[in-house]
């Protein structure tokens, strides 16, 4: 099964079970994405989880004065889609192919049977997923306070006082 051994490269499911990936690879669709063909665009609730097999997704939100603004490249092996799946709100961005591209894809009922049928699986699941959207938090403050650092003092380096004390 094929599937199943490109299941087993991506970091997402390195803690499952070989019974596991098959029993997931049974559950997913696989889908090829042309360079440039949009996967969702804002607004819309697929209520699907993403994972690239191969390719590159560019990920795009709308600024106030019109323009695409890149927001996150997602490369194989990764999942995207993650905030909106779990929460079955519309996508507050825009999902684009950079290259051709194979996705895996996971349907929202789908997984509310897998949690039915696999708790245990669904769990993992779920912990690799709120792993790596800590990382993503944690990366966009550090943009933020980047910027905030850019913006207000210039890229200069800031002394942190409070009350004649530095950290």
């Amino acid at each position: 099964m094929k599937a199943v051994e490109q299941l087993q490269q991506i970091p997402m499911f390195r803690e499952l079970t070989a019974e596991e990936v098959r029993y997931l690879a049974r559950k997913l669709e696989e889908r090829d994405y042309k360079k440039d063909e949009v996967i969702y665009r804002e607004g819309e609730t697929p209520g699907m989880l993403y994972m690239i097999q191969h390719g590159a997704v560019e990920i795009t939100k709308k600024t106030p004065t019109g323009h695409r603004q890149v927001i996150a490249v997602i490369l194989a092996g990764q999942f995207f889609g993650e905030s909106c799946f779990l929460e079955n709100r519309p996508h507050a961005a825009r999902a684009k192919a950079t290259v051709d591209s194979r996705l895996f894809q996971l349907q929202r009922s789908v997984f509310d049977e897998m949690e039915r049928e696999q708790p245990f699986l669904v769990q993992k699941l779920l912990r690799e997923i709120i792993l790596v959207m800590s990382a993503n938090l944690d990366a966009m403050n550090d943009m933020f306070l980047q910027m905030i650092q850019h913006v207000f003092y210039g890229g200069k380096a800031v002394k942190n006082e409070i009350h004649g004390q530095r950290d």
